[in-house]
């Protein structure tokens, strides 16, 4: 056999030797935050400046088309850094209407739907129009959610944070555009934290039964079962019925009032939905004071000092 022939049968039965690479990535929940537009468009454009610098560095390793005159490259450069290197924002409304853009200048459009339910955006679908369909090795996506919860959820997993997609995925082979891009989004979405955010955690719904709901389940039923049951009355055998009905009542009036303070008080809250969910929550303040206005009157009935 030819050493050629030899040469071609290793080829083909040998696979290459492929080089070693890493990255950093990472997927960022951003959850429980009240923000406005200008918020958001402030993160878009330091985020864009991030990824224009990545841009610049890719660009300056490109080679000069030989053919191309020094005016005709400088151009050809300017183009591929504001056509490859921006970043592209896809605006969903209520209503499903979609608005596309690529430039800052979209979050202050007055064409833009009065209730937004999402903001996307990403510096893949620009890169991909030069690139043959492949993936930069910096990239960036960024999603804003913000609808609303159902407002009588059957979810069975009760104990499950509140559903709401929204995070920033970043993934790098540069560590200072990872961090970079961590940074932004520390100082300029995480610090928008809303005064309620923890009764969408995971757990928060089973630290409320156990701290709030049944002990004024239990409070209430032994109260009213001993004002409408008395030991000594008529319907005195119905006594346990009526505590375990009542019990159980109170655990189911507590999850509706979970599921609608979650409607009432979402996730992540956009400004500029004009949100008119402020009579829903005077409700839901109204009730919990009623309820803990009986729920102390019965403690204090059951004292045993109380003359």
């Amino acid at each position: 056999m030819e050493q050629s022939e030899v040469d071609t049968e290793n080829a083909m039965t040998i696979p290459p030797k492929r080089r070693l690479f890493g990255w950093f990535e990472e997927t960022i929940p951003v959850r429980g935050l009240k923000l406005s537009l200008s918020d958001v468009k402030a993160v878009y454009e330091e985020l864009s400046a991030i990824n224009r610098k990545f841009g610049e560095d890719v660009i300056s390793t490109l080679q000069r088309d030989p053919e191309m005159s020094d005016d005709e490259w400088a151009k050809q450069k300017r183009f591929l850094l504001e056509d490859a290197f921006c970043l592209t924002i896809s605006i969903r409304g209520e209503r499903d209407q979609q608005f596309y853009g690529e430039d800052a200048e979209v979050f202050t459009s007055d064409k833009l739907p009065s209730q937004i339910r999402t903001i996307f955006f990403t510096n893949v679908t620009a890169w991909r129009r030069h690139s043959n369909g492949t993936d930069p090795e910096n990239r960036m996506e960024i999603f804003l959610d913000f609808s609303k919860p159902a407002l009588f959820d059957p979810n069975p997993f009760v104990s499950d944070p509140t559903p709401n997609d929204s995070n920033v995925t970043v993934r790098a082979q540069d560590m200072t555009y990872f961090r970079a891009v961590q940074r932004v989004v520390d100082t300029k979405l995480l610090n928008r934290k809303t005064w309620y955010a923890v009764i969408h955690r995971s757990f928060a719904y089973d630290v409320g039964m156990w701290t709030i709901a049944l002990p004024a389940g239990l409070i209430l039923a032994s109260f009213y079962m001993d004002q409408w049951l008395p030991v000594d009355g008529d319907f005195s055998a119905y006594r346990w019925a009526f505590f375990i009905y009542a019990l159980g009542m109170v655990v189911l009036g507590y999850r509706f009032l979970t599921g609608y303070a979650k409607w009432a008080f979402p996730v992540n809250v956009l400004a500029e939905n004009k949100d008119k969910a402020l009579r829903h929550r005077i409700a839901l303040a109204g009730i919990f004071a009623w309820l803990t206005y009986k729920a102390t009157d019965a403690i204090y009935a059951a004292l045993p000092f109380v003359p």
